[in-house]
């Protein structure tokens, strides 16, 4: 693990960006400020802030992409006036430059501070990337795969020694179906990604593998028919 940066954000510092960042994650938790910010600070934590003023211009990006996404939300409902819609996605406009402006900045200082990656960190990184991807197509095998109901009392019959014929398509339900096709989609694109890993520069590399973890779990998740988690409901206004 490399040695902290000697002008990282103390603990004060950071606690006051998740003081003001924490609101803007009320929404999505029905108004539990605990969870809020628990949501802030992975958000924060996932840009891997090195120092003072990257954790500010940080702080700056995820608040305009969050307003960029709110402009537009609002822009969406059916009664409000065709020119407030239009107003509300000329702001998101906006706000998107400016979160782009700040990402930028964000990059180029990160570029800088950061260490030369060595040869054996990208190897390893697109080894981790291929062993997730290769997992996750594994289990979406096993689980294409016709569950076989063990009879050990039945004697076997001259119909049941010949081949079993493939199980017509429509012995899936279409959730299957929808499940399967999903998963196989995401386990391409993580597939894609990973191949492109050695060509990414180091500040970048990270996003895709995290990504890639992302897309593969998802994946498994989707090929076991594991329940899926309920999407949380827009609080009335």
């Amino acid at each position: 693990m490399s040695t902290p940066h000697p002008a990282s954000p103390d603990t004060n510092l950071v606690n006051l960006v998740l003081a003001l960042l924490t609101p803007m994650f009320l929404w999505s938790t029905a108004g539990d400020i605990r969870l809020a910010h628990i949501a802030a600070a992975q958000t924060l934590n996932e840009y891997r802030v090195a120092n003072r003023l990257s954790l500010f211009t940080v702080a700056k990006i995820i608040a305009f992409d969050i307003a960029t996404l709110s402009s537009l939300s609002l822009s969406m409902y059916e009664d409000i006036s065709m020119l407030l819609a239009i107003r509300l996605r000329g702001n998101a406009n906006s706000l998107d430059r400016s979160g782009e402006r700040n990402r930028r900045a964000w990059e180029q200082t990160s570029r800088t501070a950061a260490p030369d990656e060595t040869e054996d960190a990208v190897e390893a990184a697109i080894a981790e990337a291929q062993r997730m991807v290769s997992e996750a197509k594994a289990r979406i095998h096993a689980a294409a795969q016709p569950a076989e109901k063990a009879q050990p009392d039945a004697e076997p019959t001259a119909e049941a020694t010949r081949d079993p014929a493939p199980l017509p398509p429509s012995t899936r339900t279409s959730e299957q179906q929808h499940r399967s096709a999903w998963a196989n989609a995401m386990t391409q694109v993580a597939e894609e990604c990973t191949a492109e890993l050695k060509d990414l520069p180091p500040e970048e590399r990270w996003k895709e593998m995290a990504r890639i973890e992302a897309l593969t779990i998802a994946a498994a998740d989707l090929a076991s028919g594991a329940p899926q988690p309920p999407i949380p409901a827009m609080a009335a206004e």
